[in-house]
């Protein structure tokens, strides 16, 4: 198994005043603009490459920023990689193959020298011990391990990153790492000329140009009635190698266009697709040159920023196969695309609330494991909740079950509300059995989002009392039931054991549940529980499904679509059938 900081606690830097991240391999954070996402990528590149920290980084001047990281999977293999003297460094300090790090800085705009790292020592007999501080080459000794991360920016300007050579951009790295093999292999090649151009330019050249000297002899003249025995000469300084460099960039090329283009040019989607592709060659590059058991650790704001949706899964990819292959990604983000199935699990969701300041959710790994004691109802949830990104993007939530609710719910809703779902920040998550309603209401309410349900009326009769929404013993079921046994003859009903409907070749379950809501000495109890179980956050569809209150003849494609165009051209009180009740329902949703 890979080495990797497996959790990082940050105390008084910027909005986290004190909060712990769990970390994996690929961690993507996601929460509200201004969460204090960005805040935990700067203070992971801190924890790793100490800098003096400026006042805007102190959550309170009085008091130390402080990062620890919590780092798994130092083994006897990645020891034998490194040097003697950083294998030493860091092996005294190991605990189960695991090295907990501690990066202090007291003050604002303290010196790099006064800025600790503190190694815990879980062996240590007194407390006061448990921290060693500053020992002698672990800083180096966790360089050997992770070397220098790789942060990105969301806002940083792609352009002057991709082709402005300066020591912190992109193409600057990039360049820099290629100096040293090109001087190694045509430095002499390329002083030659040089030197030739300096012979040539140079005020005490050997072999100065012509126009230069004729220059220098036209002036010195002139100069002379004013300052005797001064002259002058004409300098052209020749560049070192390395300065040659520093005029680096990048020139883009396309078929239709005979000559390169400035990077300027392009529009930004362009911009941040190549900054992504030569963060991965720098990546790349780092990788090769260093230890081969060292891992660096990629930290990358908003990686889907410009760019489109497709662009955006090749990013998401290529970041997920470079956390397998050497690099643990660390990335915040406001796009779906960006997290898969199999990463929703352990996606941070990160709130800001005044005054706690930056914070976490529960993953919803945890908030699964925590709810369900099971394993196979754990496996059965998270298919469930793991279906949909948006319950990371949501602030609340509302469970259905069906295709029609897929298909049109959200188009009703925005139809009679005149605002989308999105805009009041819900998600909407599709069940396809109501047999998770209770788990889902406790999992997604360990995870601080409130929830709502819509379920068709069956569910009152069989599962809402599994669930512990309704008593075994209702009145209200009990009273339904004898008027299932008066109208099952007369209506080809079959009904179970408990005298509850179940499918035969004439009716359906389902179908019978609307006939019941359709038998007028029925409605009164109907009414009540849909009452009761609104207390609990559900909406009952009464009249039995969503079709039958939509007014839907049947569930296909042709009729959902043809329902969706009905919605923008005709009257909502003559496409809706059941118009007071489903306006109703959203009133109750926006509450």
């Amino acid at each position: 198994m890979a080495h990797k900081i497996t959790s990082i606690t940050i105390r008084n830097f910027k909005s986290i005043i004190s909060e712990t991240f769990p970390l994996s391999d690929f961690t993507a954070t996601v929460g509200a603009n201004n969460a204090g996402k960005s805040n935990i990528l700067h203070a992971a590149k801190w924890l790793l490459r100490k800098a003096s920290l400026g006042s805007e980084y102190f959550h309170d001047v009085a008091n130390p920023v402080i990062v620890e990281g919590k780092i798994e999977g130092i083994d006897q293999a990645l020891l034998q990689t490194l040097a003697a003297n950083h294998r030493a460094s860091v092996s005294q300090y190991l605990d189960n193959e695991t090295l907990y790090i501690r990066r202090v800085q007291n003050i604002p705009g303290d010196g790099v020298a006064n800025i600790k790292l503190f190694v815990k020592n879980t062996a240590a007999q007194n407390p006061a011990d448990e921290w060693a501080n500053n020992p002698a080459g672990i800083d180096n000794a966790i360089s050997s391990i992770f070397p220098e991360p790789i942060f990105i920016g969301a806002m940083e300007n792609s352009e002057e990153d991709v082709s402005k050579q300066k020591a912190g951009t992109t193409i600057g790295k990039l360049l820099a790492e290629i100096i040293e093999p090109i001087e190694q292999q045509h430095g002499a090649t390329v002083n030659q000329a040089l030197q030739g151009l300096k012979d040539l330019l140079d005020a005490d050249g050997h072999t100065r140009a012509p126009e230069l000297i004729n220059f220098d002899q036209a002036v010195n003249p002139k100069i002379d009635n004013f300052f005797p025995n001064v002259s002058v000469k004409i300098h052209v300084p020749t560049p070192e190698i390395k300065e040659v460099f520093k005029q680096g960039t990048i020139k883009v090329y396309e078929p239709n266009f005979a000559t390169g283009r400035e990077v300027g040019s392009l529009g930004h989607g362009a911009q941040r697709a190549i900054q992504m592709a030569l963060i991965r060659h720098l990546a790349d590059n780092k990788r090769a040159a260093a230890n081969q058991g060292a891992r660096t650790l990629l930290l990358i704001d908003e990686p889907e920023l410009y760019l489109h949706p497709q662009a955006i899964e090749i990013v998401r990819e290529s970041l997920k196969t470079l956390s397998q292959h050497g690099y643990q990604v660390l990335f915040t983000t406001h796009s779906p695309l960006m997290v898969t199935t199999d990463d929703i699990l352990n996606t941070l969701i990160i709130t800001k609330v005044h005054p706690a300041g930056t914070q976490k959710r529960q993953t919803l790994s945890q908030a699964i494991t925590q709810v369900i004691q099971d394993n196979p109802s754990q496996i059965n949830l998270m298919f469930t909740l793991t279906n949909s990104a948006q319950i990371l993007f949501a602030d609340k939530i509302i469970l259905v079950e069906g295709t029609t609710e897929d298909r049109l719910f959200p188009k009703v809703f925005e139809a009679l509300n005149g605002r989308s779902l999105g805009y009041h920040k819900y998600a909407l998550i599709n069940q396809r059995s109501v047999s998770n309603t209770r788990k889902c209401f406790s999992v997604l309410g360990a995870l601080g989002l409130p929830t709502k349900a819509i379920v068709d009326l069956d569910y009152a009769f069989t599962l809402a009392t599994d669930d512990g929404f309704l008593q075994q013993n209702d009145p209200d079921i009990t009273a339904c039931k004898v008027f299932f046994q008066q109208i099952a003859a007369a209506n080809n009903i079959t009904l179970n054991a408990n005298n509850l409907p179940q499918k035969n070749p004439q009716v359906s379950a389902s179908r019978a549940y609307e006939i019941l809501a359709q038998h007028a000495p029925a409605q009164t109890h109907i009414d009540n529980l849909f009452q009761k179980l609104l207390l609990h956050n559900i909406w009952v569809w009464k009249n039995g499904a969503i079709e039958v209150h939509f007014g839907l003849a049947a569930k296909t494609e042709a009729a959902w679509a043809n329902y969706a165009n009905q919605l923008k051209t005709q009257p909502l009180t003559q496409v809706i059938t059941d118009h007071v009740g489903v306006s109703a329902l959203i009133t109750w949703l926006t509450q």
